[in-house]
């Protein structure tokens, strides 16, 4: 697998090199696996945060459609429904769901 491998410089602050090494002492392997590691980490992470905008809004489609199939009266147009209010909470995992109440 070295083969593979492409060989890159990098630089960090002593504080940082601490924690790598702490890291890689506690795992018991080498600093260079453990930065592998921790760059890979750091990618799944980011495209999870990614993917999770694209998950709440097929949520949000999906509970929008779940909602419609309660409406009380089907026979009028969308513009004489109650309106849905869906606001977005800090966390964008989180999904806040009101009626406007007339």
């Amino acid at each position: 697998m070295a083969s593979k491998l492409r060989s890159v410089t990098v630089k960090f602050p002593s504080s940082v090199f601490k924690q790598i090494k702490l890291i890689a002492e506690k795992r018991g392997e080498t600093i260079s696996d453990t930065v592998r590691y921790l760059i890979a980490r750091g990618l799944d992470e980011r495209i999870y945060q990614e993917n999770t905008e694209l998950i709440a809004r097929i949520v949000r489609e999906q509970v929008d459609q779940a909602l419609d199939s309660y409406n009380t009266f089907p026979d009028y147009p969308y513009a004489h429904l109650p309106q849905r209010k869906i606001s977005r909470a800090s966390d964008p995992r989180r999904l806040t769901i009101c009626r406007k109440i007339s």
